[in-house]
């Protein structure tokens, strides 16, 4: 395969936003629980840009929050970022449904990652 082939298959990623759809259920203030349904844009990122993403020195705090931030553009045209601080503030409920909508776009298709092998005793949601 030349560059062009794989350019034109889609194996050099353009920075693009993707449209996606979330439904985060939660309690309100009086307990009722209900669901707000609304759509976030996803950047999707290549190999650098994630490569460089989790390269800072800390890379293993607020490692989705990070990757939430860098990913989740917020607004009706997608032109709203989500800082970092409010990324590892979210509710707990609304960060998953955002971390696996950047994982929709993101991941391949039909692949999964193998498990990691557990260090610890304690485990975390990875990226």
């Amino acid at each position: 395969m030349n560059l062009a082939e794989l350019k034109k298959k889609g194996g050099v990623i353009a920075d693009a936003l993707v449209a996606k759809k979330v439904e985060w259920t939660h309690v309100d203030e009086k307990g009722k629980e209900f669901t707000d349904k609304f759509t976030v844009h996803v950047r999707r990122h290549a190999f650098g840009v994630m490569e460089t993403m989790f390269a800072s020195g800390d890379t293993e705090h607020y490692k989705n929050a990070r990757y939430v931030s860098a990913s989740v553009m917020l607004g009706e045209d997608g032109t709203e970022e989500l800082p970092f601080e409010d990324a590892v503030n979210l509710h707990p409920g609304l960060g998953m449904e955002l971390l696996k909508a950047v994982n929709e776009v993101n991941s391949p298709k039909g692949k999964k990652s193998p498990p990691r092998k557990k260090s610890g005793t304690s485990s975390s949601s990875t990226a």
